[in-house]
């Protein structure tokens, strides 16, 4: 009871957590249309207007970031999470124009974000995941997942697994995976019958 009751829950935070991203996403596109309008509407004088490039670059870098959170919330990853993190930060320092000791901080801040995502990530921290049936042709297979499984196009996507399993002398089971295309594909056995492979997880790193 305990466990469907957390299933029906977390589906509805989904929901709901689609329905804000939705909504973050028509008040977004309002304040750009507003954004655009109001480009048109700058009067240029003779003098460089400081106030007005300020208003202009926080509003503009204010949208990027809501972009940014969309992203992140439509789309759960460390990187959309580093983008929103980039982004906020970059605006702090152009926008609020603080004092050598802030932009200091706001520059290291970048900094480490930058080799967080380059050095602590690794490939598959990232991944597009699709199960599919064992006795699906690797060529349909690659359609469908996006991905180039370099085997025998007329084989099935249990047959490879196997293949590379036997190959690698490691015993046939669930959750063994094989490796593709340098470890940017893995095909996980998800689910057996009898012995046999029924259902495979096709996982892209991306």
């Amino acid at each position: 009871m305990r466990d469907f009751l957390q299933s029906k829950i977390y589906k509805i935070a989904s929901y709901v957590e689609l329905f804000v991203t939705f909504l973050l996403v028509i008040v977004i596109a309002e304040l750009s249309a507003q954004f655009m309008i109001g480009i048109f509407d700058i009067k240029y004088g003779v003098s460089y207007n400081a106030d007005l490039m300020n208003q202009f670059l926080a509003q503009a870098l204010s949208l990027a970031v809501g972009v940014e959170f969309v992203k992140m919330l439509s789309k759960h990853t460390p990187s959309t999470v580093i983008e929103v993190l980039l982004f906020a930060t970059a605006r702090q320092i152009v926008v609020m124009h603080g004092d050598t000791m802030d932009t200091l901080i706001g520059v290291v801040t970048i900094a480490a974000l930058f080799a967080t995502r380059k050095y602590l990530f690794c490939s598959f921290d990232e991944t597009e995941r699709v199960i599919l049936r064992a006795g699906l042709p690797v060529k349909i297979a690659n359609v469908i997942a996006r991905v180039h499984i370099p085997e025998d196009q007329k084989a099935t996507l249990g047959e490879v697994v196997t293949h590379f399993l036997e190959e690698k002398e490691v015993a046939i089971a669930t959750g063994e995976v094989a490796y593709f295309d340098n470890a940017r594909i893995a095909l996980r056995i998800a689910k057996m019958n009898n012995g046999k492979i029924s259902r495979v997880e096709v996982i892209r790193s991306v």
